[in-house]
């Protein structure tokens, strides 16, 4: 038997899962801490960021954690930040195969230099020792939460969790952002500064990194390859189905009721391929509906000024 209306947000990207909590917390529809997070993503989205506004001065003005969530945190870099304002005691990551072959649990810490709130650190509880040497002047006040590293199979029993749910845990294109080049204008100086430099900075940057003349114009384009290569992670409609099924089926039966679900689509950044996104989302909410009462909303659906949804 169903029970009562279970929040769930339909968020864009991920660092709008941030805002998605904070709002939910202004609402009472969580706990003020000490929450468990159930993180089911083809990535572990555990970046440990550095921001140039203080997240220490960030309150519960919906207006500036909006501000704050898409001039300061990325896709990978959302979670940790959550963990620093108290919100989240235990992290579960489930993904569908870890690279490591046995279940992992750490405890770990999170904490900002100087007590600054801007350039956040974290790592394993063992490390602090080493930690507060290396930074005598830093303050030794940290949060300490325990990360777990599972599958569907090793899901903890009977707690309420805060359910996050990425779509490209049933399908993912691998690495879109070397499967789409980004092309940007120059001037002609910038063409020649980086072509007569090898050692010029932007060659030590992740993507890579080309100058082109075209067409009389000057052009940076990076990522771009001349073969693309098809990725393992993408499945085909029938084997996201029984991902889907086995999933819900799963949770039903081990995880407790969600305080609140937020489902990202990832599309923009092409994490889910375009073409199948409205597929998972549909067929996901079909099958939670079919044990829990789902009352659902868009990110779009938000005010942003007010605390409440349009």
């Amino acid at each position: 038997m169903k029970k009562t209306s279970i929040q769930t947000f339909v968020i864009e990207e991920h660092n709008e899962a941030f805002f998605v909590w904070q709002y939910a917390l202004a609402n009472g529809l969580i706990k003020q801490k000490q929450n468990c997070l159930i993180h089911v993503d083809e990535h572990s989205d555990m970046g440990t960021p550095r921001f140039n506004i203080s997240i220490d001065n960030l309150g519960s003005d919906l207006s500036d954690i909006h501000d704050f969530v898409f001039k300061e945190l990325n896709i990978a870099s959302f979670i940790i930040p959550s963990i620093y304002k108290g919100l989240f005691r235990s992290i579960y990551w489930v993904k569908q195969k870890h690279r490591k072959s046995s279940i992992t649990s750490n405890k770990m810490y999170v904490k900002s230099l100087n007590d600054s709130g801007k350039k956040l650190m974290s790592g394993k509880i063992e490390d602090i020792p080493k930690i507060i040497e290396e930074y005598r002047k830093s303050s030794t006040t940290y949060k300490e939460f325990e990360y777990h590293l599972v599958t569907e199979e090793n899901l903890p029993s009977k707690v309420n969790p805060v359910l996050d749910i990425d779509l490209d845990y049933f399908s993912c294109t691998g690495m879109p952002n070397q499967n789409k080049e980004i092309i940007i204008e120059i001037s002609e100086d910038e063409f020649n500064e980086f072509t007569n430099d090898k050692y010029h900075r932007l060659n030590y940057l992740p993507s890579r990194v080309e100058a082109r003349k075209i067409d009389g114009k000057y052009f940076y384009l990076l990522n771009y390859y001349n073969e693309l290569y098809p990725s393992s992670l993408l499945k085909n409609k029938k084997e996201i189905e029984e991902r889907v099924k086995k999933f819900v089926n799963t949770i039903s039966k081990k995880v407790g009721e969600p305080q609140i679900i937020t489902i990202c689509r990832s599309r923009f950044s092409e994490y889910t391929p375009p073409e199948q996104w409205e597929f998972i989302e549909k067929y996901l909410i079909s099958c939670l509906s079919e044990i829990y009462n789902l009352d659902i909303h868009y990110i779009d659906e938000i005010n942003f000024f007010q605390n409440e949804i349009a």
